[in-house]
């Protein structure tokens, strides 16, 4: 688990910057403040758009397994009646 966890938090730190629908920061002075709040609103949009894309992602995948785990168990009622 701690595995996942670990390539997981690797892969969105990578991911963080390159998703930005990014603002040109440029012509600003590095180091100012409008330029820090500006790469600061990048990130923060990024990061959202990931959160989202993670959340549509294990719901689905939330559907999936529930909607298997009831097939499985209806088998097994089903094998169990015929039994009887």
């Amino acid at each position: 688990m701690k595995a996942i966890l670990i390539i997981l938090t690797v892969y969105l730190i990578n991911t963080i910057p390159v998703l930005a629908e990014k603002k040109d920061c440029s012509e600003m002075k590095k180091f100012s403040k409008e330029y820090l709040t500006c790469t600061a609103k990048n990130i923060k949009a990024a990061a959202n758009k990931k959160n989202k894309q993670i959340k549509e992602g294990s719901a689905k995948k939330t559907k999936q397994i529930t909607e298997g785990t009831k097939k499985i168990i209806n088998n097994v009622k089903n094998k169990i009646k015929k039994k009887e």
